[in-house]
């Protein structure tokens, strides 16, 4: 078995073990390709933005959506090079394009040891605003409304990572909590 196929077999078990159960991410692949190549993941009742019409169409206004879709292509030249991410669903966010290709801009760097499970849970801090990038952005306008508007953000504090600790201080005594 190659090192790339060692690599899908990997990041398809962890997928299975970490989104079975998951409150807010679910995936679907082609069944008939195992491991997969292609991944549709879906994030559920986590808040993004969305740019539409106004009543009276003159201007754009923001709305709250609350399903997001995306698709992960894992290429010939992956893990080396990073995957192919794009949106599937409408979003205003600094770094999803919604023109043709409408990818997502998943980091200006990437480490092959970055599993696809990382990727899943950044794309969806990023939905939330938890994470965003305004310096090289693939959408301009949402960078500078971003950057006009950062006291709105996170528009979602969900922690989409289960079973992380949080620990929280109360009087000075860690507690920490099972989330």
């Amino acid at each position: 078995m190659s090192p790339r196929q060692r690599r899908l077999v990997s990041d398809f078990k962890k997928m299975k073990e970490e989104f079975s159960s998951h409150p807010y991410i679910f995936f679907e692949y082609d069944g008939d390709d195992l491991p997969p190549e292609r991944y549709i993941v879906k994030f559920k009742n986590i808040k993004g933005l969305k740019l539409t019409e106004s009543k009276t169409a003159d201007k754009k206004e923001l709305e709250i959506i609350r399903e997001h879709k995306i698709e992960i292509y894992l290429h010939a030249d992956y893990p080396r090079l990073k995957p192919q991410c794009n949106i599937l669903s409408e979003i205003f966010h600094p770094n999803f394009r919604m023109a043709s290709p409408n990818d997502i801009c998943i980091g200006d760097y990437w480490a092959s040891g970055e599993t696809l499970v990382d990727i899943i849970y950044q794309i969806g801090d990023m939905i939330t605003y938890q994470s965003y990038n305004v310096t090289s952005p693939l959408n301009g306008i949402a960078a500078k409304w971003a950057k006009e508007n950062i006291n709105l953000f996170p528009v979602d504090n969900t922690n989409l990572r289960q079973g992380e600790l949080d620990i929280i201080f109360i009087d000075e005594d860690p507690v920490i909590n099972l989330s």
